[in-house]
């Protein structure tokens, strides 16, 4: 699936599935949740049926703030997917409620020279993308 980012690029949307779907209808709603294990208390993503931390089976979504720091970001200018216009930046940010709990999302609009490692950075719900609400994040 793709849809147009407004500027006439070219973006490449996830397809939801059963363990995903939640995610997606939750950012149609304008809110960013993850899973969290009941029994350990750790947040995961993407989702999983199983906790990565105890294996437990009880992960229920759950809401999060949609503040983040900038991890680590590139930069593509060759195009893995045909339809996937480039040049493109890739953000991979670690949510504040949990060290090591990353999100991957695109940078459109963004240059590389404004960005920093550890800079904040917050949750926006983008519906350009056709049929799905796409999380990003921006400084």
């Amino acid at each position: 699936m793709s849809g147009s980012d407004g500027s006439g690029a070219t973006r490449v949307v996830p397809v939801p599935d059963d363990l995903s779907r939640e995610f997606w209808t939750a950012a149609a709603q304008g809110r960013l949740v993850v899973r969290r294990c009941a029994d350990c208390g750790t947040f995961h993503h993407p989702p999983r049926p199983l906790c990565p931390s105890c294996r437990g089976a009880d992960c229920p979504f759950t809401e999060v703030s949609g503040r983040a720091r900038l991890h680590s970001w590139t930069r593509t200018e060759h195009s893995v997917l045909p339809a996937l216009a480039v040049p493109y930046v890739c953000l991979v940010v670690e949510l504040v409620e949990q060290e090591g709990l990353y999100l991957v999302s695109d940078g459109i609009g963004l240059e590389l020279g404004e960005l920093r490692q550890g800079m904040a950075m917050h949750v926006v719900f983008d519906a350009s993308a056709g049929e799905l609400t796409l999380p990003r994040f921006v400084p």
